[in-house]
């Protein structure tokens, strides 16, 4: 098949913006200007493993693999050279360093199928592109020479990349819309194999002479005070560093978006769930190798961060629980592992390559996004900015089932464990009840109090005692003080207490919470004491 010029405008479209991440065909084939980039986007489908694979070569060369074909840091680094040389040649802003390596990535998409069908181009072709492009730039060959031979290229190295472009613009020339051609690619994308091996929020080591080209700093943060999410199928190019502050009032369209999963076991987990907790979406696959590498951090992360307000969700790309709760026995992970058996929240949150991690504040808005491994250290660096200061608990007292007054004001110095239940008439609060006081000597021996806490009167918490056998506290709340207090009091629309569980401190400041979004949604006994300080 024999490659055409891109001429028209349709073409000249569909080459830059169908392509997404291949700046340089929107550049160098039809010369096209760079898209304006964009911090994250939530409507383009997302990159996913769809097979259980053995590990993909890995090693200090290898940046990122496509179905089993390795992406070399070289071919990363003369990628990204040569899209700057030629970006300053037209003019235009030079693209960022994932720019470049999802180009690469999106090209071994697209060419594999172009082979396979025989589409090609040869070097004469490319040359006379080149040309034409120069023609069009208004620059000469002593330019771009110069331009070359600063970026550490050469000129065949230059027009064997244009071949190859020739090559993708030819195969996306069948179709009749740039937004045909878009949801084609997405497609290919969703259904690829991607690794991302290399941690994007550093620069990859650059030739000598492309040093001084590099930006100084990381390019998949968020910014501190986050713009609207936009449409615009366009990679981001360059972001701020991490931010030292939250803003007093997060804009919702930096709203994360919600979803639900199911955990291993097979239980539901939701985003909305863990509001007002930070939390660190780890998305991963247990084939892939950066993936295994940076497992123990992320573990020892979520052990040592969950008592500051932190949870860990892993994300689990297209595996079975099997699989997955087998990874999670061998590597010690005890927190929580969803399964996008669909990839479908990858989707949601513009994954394009694993492992990526996005950081979500306590108001539920995206405030970072890394893409490759994460050590510990960094992870703690993330979150630092959004962790919720501690709350005093509000005070109150209230009557429990024997009659006798009881204040939260009396345990201080000691952890208080205060669950809002239903009522004595809810038979997943008495499971719930049932399930602490099978483990209230642990909670004792941490010298932790359990308040059982519902809108009811004292004879209704009198036979929420008897049922379950309890031997802490069960307060009536019959006039809401402590439920509305807490913010938990009609929740659910019956005017009774939303199932919830705040762990107090000791010095009776609110160090955790969890509000559940039904009559049966509460956490284990053992989710609870592992927040006791």
């Amino acid at each position: 098949m024999q490659t055409r010029p891109c001429t028209d405008k349709r073409r000249i479209k569909s080459a830059r913006i169908v392509t997404g991440l291949l700046l340089l065909a929107g550049l160098t084939a039809c010369g096209g200007a760079v898209p304006p980039s964009a911090p994250m986007r939530t409507t383009t489908p997302a990159l996913s493993p769809t097979a259980q694979t053995s590990a993909e070569p890995v090693g200090s060369d290898i940046v990122a693999s496509v179905d089993g074909e390795p992406v070399s840091r070289l071919d990363w680094q003369r990628a990204l050279a040569l899209d700057r040389a030629m970006s300053a040649l037209a003019g235009q802003p030079a693209p960022g360093i994932e720019d470049a390596l999802q180009r690469l990535v999106n090209e071994r998409l697209v060419l594999r199928l172009a082979r396979q069908e025989g589409v090609s181009a040869t070097v004469d072709q490319a040359e006379a592109r080149l040309l034409a492009l120069l023609a069009r730039w208004g620059a000469s060959e002593a330019q771009l020479d110069a331009a070359l031979t600063g970026a550490g290229l050469t000129r065949a190295q230059a027009v064997e990349a244009i071949r190859r472009l020739l090559m993708v613009e030819a195969y996306l020339a069948r179709f009749d819309s740039s937004e045909s051609a878009s949801r084609w690619l997405a497609e290919q994308r969703r259904q690829a194999r991607v690794g991302i091996y290399v941690d994007l929020a550093a620069q990859p080591q650059p030739p000598p002479l492309l040093a001084a080209a590099l930006p100084a700093t990381p390019l998949v943060l968020m910014p501190a005070t986050p713009t609207a999410i936009p449409s615009s199928p366009t990679p981001p190019s360059s972001t701020p560093s991490i931010p030292t502050a939250p803003p007093q009032a997060p804009p919702p369209d930096n709203a994360a978006p919600d979803f639900i999963l199911p955990d291993v076991n097979g239980q539901a987990i939701s985003l909305s769930q863990f509001r007002g907790q930070v939390v660190v979406l780890n998305i991963w696959a247990s084939w892939c190798p950066s993936c295994r590498a940076e497992t123990q951090d992320v573990a020892e992360f979520a052990r040592q961060y969950r008592r500051q307000g932190v949870t860990v969700l892993g994300v689990n790309l297209r595996e079975d629980a099997a699989t997955v709760r087998a990874f999670a026995e061998a590597n010690g992970i005890d927190y929580p592992l969803l399964l996008d058996s669909q990839g479908a929240v990858a989707a949601q949150y513009q994954v394009v390559g694993i492992p990526t991690t996005v950081i979500v504040d306590a108001a539920g808005s995206v405030r970072g996004r890394h893409v490759g491994v994460l050590t510990q250290a960094q992870l703690a660096e993330y979150v630092a900015a959004w962790l919720p200061a501690r709350a005093p608990a509000p005070a109150f007292t209230l009557p429990r089932e024997n009659g006798q007054s009881v204040s939260l004001a009396d345990y201080r110095g000691r952890p208080v464990v205060l669950l809002f239940y239903r009522s004595a008439g809810c038979g997943s609060c008495q499971q719930q009840l049932a399930g602490l006081q099978a483990v209230y000597q642990r909670f004792q021996a941490r010298q932790a109090e359990v308040l059982a806490i519902a809108v009811q009167s004292v004879a209704q918490a009198g036979v929420t005692q008897q049922l379950g056998h309890l031997a802490f506290p069960v307060l009536a709340d019959d006039q809401h003080q402590a439920s509305a207090a807490f913010g938990v009091y009609n929740r659910l629309g019956d005017g009774l207490a939303a199932p919830a569980v705040f762990v107090v401190d000791r010095e009776g400041n609110i160090a955790w919470s969890y509000f559940g979004q039904s009559a049966s949604d509460y956490p284990s006994p053992e989710a609870i004491l592992e927040q006791i300080p």
